[in-house]
């Protein structure tokens, strides 16, 4: 009897199986008193697709399942909980997080704004004039401290920062992007990090890192190189040190507690040059993840990459499988180095007749689609490549489009991706990453394997997630854009008529 009823006490905090997408999706079909034969005749679907995929023996596309559920009477909440687990128990617990986090990044970068104004920054800097050693602890002292030696190094001429703090203790670096995007002179930032090795299946939890990274990386003021060393997660956490993680100013070495709540700050020389060599020794066995390339440098990249070209996501299509040397020669006009931009695009592009444009994958916006064919104006090129495309140019894009079956429209009610943002994967194995406005121009190589392949992972899969508009819709969005391109030109030569 003791055994029965300690299984019953324990019993209780177990959690209680979730039911499956195919049994919940049977729990609404049941509410609705509706038939096989009644639902079949309502949605079109098969009578032997439904009992299957409510009997766990199908998982069908998503349109399948779309079908069904506005046949049923749901609320749109408890719609797209259903639609969520049916894409988790379709693509696996792993896969399903992986592909969620790269988009949520996708669509959420491009929103960093950094503020320009610093608030409350007398935080007695004079204190640490004569600093020889000084111990603090509690996070608020320890977030004073490094506050502290950040605003130090602010107001230098040339502010260099070493650090292995990790992107876990986040108030530190939202006190380093505010600083140091308000100051007036540029930070050398390096940063020393660990990213964990993960199997294959498994869920990618570098993917926080990489939107750490990214974050300080948009940062123009500061020159931020991201170096990253392979650690296995359980040996790790089995590895219990008292001050793991440094950071290294001009004048101070900073030593930070494993919970960040203890830290020491050392103003010894020697000890400051035993850090710098502790740190070149991890950038020997570390390689850097994300390398940024400046605005003088991103037409030279893209033009580079293109013969790399396997697969991008933005906000309107890539047009560059369609550019020929007239069109570019038009666009480019009289920028600096115009020939030598040429010459760059002539290798790399156009003498290259063996290239296969067949593999080619690009997801875009329908609004950016109609926003091109309105404007003729791309807006993820560098500045001087804006000059929008003549009315025939358009309509050459739009139907060598309308003849590939490389192009997809993805729904933006499901994927916000901005009109700025771009993404584009490599063959081999790089990523680039770029956000285009006025106030930002912003560009980066990702070369580290798994996040690279956490981003081709996501763009092999949004064919069958669907996210994606399918062909009929496509060739009508296409079709609809020609057909607002020719009306327009009518309606000004009527004008110009009228005017003469």
């Amino acid at each position: 009897m003791a055994g029965k009823r300690i299984s019953e006490k324990t019993s209780k905090h177990i959690a209680a199986p979730r039911d499956t997408f195919a049994e919940e999706l049977s729990r609404y079909i049941e509410k609705s008193g509706m038939t096989i034969q009644k639902l079949s005749a309502v949605t079109g679907l098969g009578r032997t697709a439904i009992q299957h995929t409510i009997a766990g023996k199908l998982v069908p596309a998503k349109n399948f399942i779309d079908r069904l559920c506005a046949a049923l009477p749901m609320t749109p909440e408890q719609r797209d909980e259903l639609t969520r687990r049916y894409a988790r128990e379709k693509a696996g617990e792993a896969a399903y997080y992986n592909r969620s986090r790269i988009k949520q990044i996708i669509e959420t970068l491009p929103q960093y704004r950094i503020s320009d104004r610093i608030t409350d920054i007398s935080v007695g800097v004079d204190s640490l004039k004569n600093c020889t050693i000084k111990s603090v602890s509690g996070l608020v002292n320890v977030n004073s401290l490094l506050r502290t030696v950040l605003l130090a190094e602010s107001s230098l001429p040339s502010p260099k920062l070493i650090t292995a703090i990790p992107f876990d203790y986040t108030v530190f670096f939202e006190m380093l992007l505010q600083i140091f995007s308000a100051s007036r002179s540029g930070l050398c930032l390096e940063h020393y990090f660990r990213m964990y090795t993960c199997a294959e299946g498994e869920k990618n939890i570098n993917l926080d890192i990489l939107q750490g990274a990214l974050k300080i990386a948009m940062c123009a003021a500061i020159d931020y190189s991201p170096y990253y060393h392979y650690a296995n997660r359980e040996a790790v956490d089995c590895l219990l040190t008292a001050y793991p993680y440094f950071m290294i100013s001009s004048d101070f070495s900073v030593l930070v507690s494993s919970d960040f709540s203890a830290a020491v700050l050392i103003g010894d020389k020697e000890l400051r040059e035993e850090l710098i060599r502790h740190s070149e020794r991890i950038r020997s066995r570390s390689s850097l993840m994300i390398t940024r390339v400046g605005q003088a440098e991103m037409f030279g990249v893209f033009a580079n990459c293109s013969p790399y070209f396997y697969s991008s996501i933005e906000y309107q299509p890539c047009l560059t499988a369609y550019v020929n040397e007239d069109i570019l020669q038009r666009r480019l006009g009289d920028v600096p180095h115009r020939e030598d931009i040429l010459r760059t695009v002539r290798e790399k592009f156009f003498d290259t007749p063996n290239m296969d444009t067949s593999r080619y994958k690009n997801y875009f916006t329908k609004e950016g689609l109609i926003s091109f064919a309105k404007t003729g104006k791309m807006t993820n090129m560098p500045g001087f490549l804006l000059e929008p495309m003549s009315r025939e140019e358009r309509i050459y894009f739009l139907e060598s489009m309308k003849a590939d079956s490389g192009s997809y429209i993805m729904l933006s009610e499901d994927f916000a991706v901005p009109s700025f943002m771009q993404v584009i994967c490599l063959t081999n194995r790089t990523v680039i990453i770029s956000c285009l406005t006025e106030e930002i121009k912003f560009c980066c190589l990702l070369t580290e394997p798994g996040l690279c392949g956490a981003f081709e992972d996501l763009i092999d899969s949004l064919g069958d997630s669907g996210l994606t508009e399918n062909v009929g819709i496509f060739t009508a969005v296409i079709d609809s854009c020609i057909e607002m391109i020719k009306k327009s030109d009518e309606e000004d030569y009527v004008k110009t008529e009228l005017e003469a």
